[in-house]
């Protein structure tokens, strides 16, 4: 309880711009496709404004944004990142004034498919203030003690975290799950079970690692958390796993990226994932770039609503969904998202290396257009790439040192492609293993 309201006191004086967001938005009901459909329009309005007054790009694709259709809206084309690589300096407002507010980011994550774009910190404060409104919705208090199954690089073999004072004023302990074995596993379970955490954040496939243990062990797990799963789509089947592992915990898949933060969640007691319409605009398209019905699966195009330098209008983003409502003019609610899809990498002393840490390996490589990792036996892999325009063999080389260090006694069989072949059920397998988990 002490933690706890340091927490609250911490973010109510650090925070508060965030906080009173926050508030006002969870008091909206998240399922009222005609009230929260206008907000999105009205925010909608005021981008399209920015960008047809200020951005060269969108200069030529002008319409009343005080009134307009969702034909008007889909005479803006579509927004790719090799769009976004060749013609920056043309996305950009040159009227924005608060600079100091703007920030660079690379995008890579799951698709290994880099681009360099700008967000403001008024975008970061939406897409943060929407993932604690999924947190809401899914019965999470945002200052109960919490855990996070998380990675970064940095602090690969790291299984122990000193004090860190900011985790300690978010009421906030992690652990990094980039690698896994049998006895980091062990140690994380007895961490979890002394914090007995209200809320876990996780990789869906560390989560789902750590589960599979849980319940081969028949370990008792004390406490019974609700679960945010990302960076991966939650399968039915690891859905099962986790809440078995977990006491039937609540457990449910949360998508966002790099690009635009917070964009779909499942909420409690519902079907489906719906969108955070205060952050994005969201639409479903099939192959012609037309709107599929409800049912149907398609391209996923997001359209920002809080970025006033560098809006994304109809930015395809690489991950394909499933329609999960009626509505003509875009979309808030996905039956399921597909797409992108990672998996785990074995090492031959047992230990698992999580997929989204090869991801990482492709940040902001120019010259690498995309990737796939696959695992063929414990000691041969394959590593596809598709090469960009701007490829650098010497770049490449530094990303295939990192992983045979990492990886250890290896054969790592390089293969140069067009593409990368998506599976039957339209999906990319970025990083898997073909061995047995």
């Amino acid at each position: 309880m002490i933690k706890k309201i340091i927490a609250f006191t911490y973010n109510n004086i650090r925070y508060r711009k965030r906080i009173a967001l926050f508030n006002n938005l969870k008091k909206r009901n998240a399922v009222d496709d005609k009230r929260n459909l206008n907000y999105q329009i009205d925010k909608l309005s005021c981008v399209l404004e920015v960008a047809f007054e200020n951005i060269d790009y969108y200069k030529k694709f002008k319409f009343s944004t005080k009134d307009f259709s969702y034909s008007d809206f889909m005479g803006i084309p579509i927004l790719t990142k090799e769009i976004i690589r060749n013609q920056t300096s043309d996305l950009v407002s040159p009227a924005f004034f608060k600079l100091r507010d703007v920030l660079k980011n690379t995008s890579g994550g799951s698709t290994g498919e880099p681009v360099t774009f700008f967000q403001t910190k008024e975008q970061k404060l939406h897409g943060i203030v929407n993932y604690l409104l999924a947190l809401n919705q899914n019965g999470v208090h945002i200052y109960d003690e919490s855990v996070d199954l998380w990675g970064a690089e940095r602090d690969m073999y790291k299984t122990t975290t000193r004090f860190n004072l900011r985790s300690f004023l978010h009421n906030k302990t992690t652990l990094n799950t980039f690698v896994l074995s049998d006895e980091i596993i062990q140690d994380y379970i007895n961490r979890l079970n002394e914090i007995k955490p209200k809320f876990i954040k996780a990789y869906v496939h560390s989560v789902y690692e750590i589960s599979k243990f849980i319940n081969k062990h028949n370990i008792k797990i004390n406490f019974i958390p609700a679960i945010h799963c990302t960076t991966g789509p939650l399968y039915p089947e690891m859905k099962k796993e986790i809440k078995k592992a977990f006491n039937n915990a609540h457990v449910y898949n949360f998508y966002g990226s790099r690009e635009v933060s917070a964009i779909a969640s499942e909420i409690k007691d519902k079907k489906g994932m719906f969108v955070l319409y205060d952050n994005v605009f969201i639409e479903v398209l099939d192959e012609n770039n037309k709107p599929v019905k409800k049912g149907e699966e398609g391209e996923i195009v997001v359209t920002t609503l809080n970025n006033f330098y560098m809006p994304l209008l109809r930015y395809k983003i690489g991950d394909r969904a499933i329609k999960g409502d009626e509505l003509e003019f875009g979309s808030l609610k996905l039956d399921s998202v597909t797409g992108r899809t990672l998996g785990v990498i074995h090492k031959k002393d047992g230990t698992k290396i999580d997929g989204q840490f090869f991801t990482t390996l492709f940040f902001n490589k120019k010259g690498i257009k995309n990737f796939q990792l696959i695992q063929q036996t414990i000691s041969n892999l394959q590593l596809n790439i598709v090469k960009s325009d701007n490829f650098n063999q010497l770049e490449l080389d530094a990303v295939i040192q990192r992983i045979k260090s990492e990886l250890g006694d290896i054969n790592l069989n390089i293969n140069f492609l067009d593409k990368i072949n998506l599976t039957s059920t339209g999906k990319i397998m970025y990083a898997y293993s073909e061995l047995e988990s």
